[in-house]
């Protein structure tokens, strides 16, 4: 009798191993609304890899990824505001039952956290915030002894109703700048690194963000990154843009090995119909054939046709066959340049 394993995918397992060991790549645990990036802020990190993925640890923050046998990576594509460029991603993802949070709607009290990365922050008492997220639990963790006492006081109450008194708990929040501690069911970010100021720079290490006008949408993730149904976003993995640097200006040029790195995820784990979508476009305009009418296609797979062509300018912006499909399927943009 076999008995099938629980572990994940080893090679899953080794792309965890790949990133967590490449310092120009950002990892998150978040939903729409409310994130916890791990960056490496050019401090020392440890970094130790284990069967299921691996923790790092840094002056800033740290990161722990435990990947399961349901977990399935997606890596995507998408457009950026601006004219040339794109944005890249990849999604650790679980079936919607699987990824399912405790989704608690007002603050509390979690207890110590058993849990925590490092050994002296285990006595820390974790509260969850409340957001009432489907796979992210977005909590802060507390050793003075003042502001437990303070925070208990708002246990029970939603901490983002606008005029309830709940918000003082989130303002006080702001102003203690506890570590914030998100967890899914792959893993948790810790952030150590004070929460800036409204007019402050987030600075380049690990930082959270939680935006009231975004959560109040409810969704996983952005409508434009693709995400096939029943699956639900746990882990995001955000390897160096070819193009643009992590503070989001434009490379001198296109960084050859990148591209081709992440190219390569993309035909191996990518979405089958938006794989098909860019090849299409690349074989159209390296055969000389005139481009389909863009209404035929999805508006994910009109998004990966832009993209491959905005990727080919780069080898040959003066094809006139790349210059048709542009086009056809970015007219205004093509007409600004």
């Amino acid at each position: 009798m076999t008995v099938a394993s629980d572990m994940p995918a080893p090679d899953l397992v080794a792309l965890v191993h790949q990133f967590l060991a490449d310092r120009d790549s950002t990892w998150s645990i978040a939903s729409f609304g409310a994130i916890a990036e791990f960056h490496s802020d050019g401090t020392p990190m440890t970094v130790e890899t284990q069967d299921r993925g691996g923790e790092i640890i840094s002056e800033s923050g740290g990161l722990r990824i435990a990947l399961t046998c349901e977990t399935q990576f997606i890596p995507y594509e998408i457009l950026s505001k601006r004219q040339a460029y794109w944005m890249q991603g990849g999604n650790f993802c679980l079936p919607k039952d699987r990824a399912a949070r405790h989704r608690r709607t007002t603050l509390t009290e979690l207890g110590p956290d058993s849990q925590a990365l490092r050994k002296q922050d285990s006595d820390g008492i974790l509260f969850d915030l409340g957001l009432g997220l489907e796979c992210v639990t977005t909590m802060v963790r507390i050793l003075d002894a003042d502001l437990i006492k303070q925070l208990r006081e708002f246990e029970g109450e939603a901490l983002l109703t606008p005029n309830g008194h709940g918000h003082d708990a989130f303002a006080l929040l702001i102003q203690e700048s506890p570590h914030r501690v998100f967890e899914s069911q792959l893993g948790r970010v810790e952030v150590y690194s004070p929460i800036p100021t409204p007019d402050g720079d987030t600075g380049t290490g690990c930082h959270t963000h939680i935006l009231p006008d975004l959560l109040a949408a409810g969704q996983t993730h952005s409508a434009n990154v693709p995400m096939p149904d029943g699956l639900r976003p746990c882990l995001q993995l955000f390897p160096p843009n070819p193009i643009l640097t992590k503070g989001g200006d434009a490379r001198p040029s296109l960084n050859r090995e990148r591209f081709e790195m992440f190219q390569h995820l993309l035909h191996r784990y990518g979405l089958p119909d938006l794989v098909a979508a860019k090849k299409l476009a690349r074989l159209g305009v390296g055969n000389g054939n005139t481009p389909p009418d863009s209404n035929t296609f999805s508006r994910s797979e009109r998004t990966a046709i832009r993209i491959a062509l905005r990727q080919m300018s780069y080898d040959t912006p003066d094809n006139p066959y790349l210059v048709q499909w542009r086009s056809a399927f970015e007219p205004q943009i093509h007409q600004d340049q």
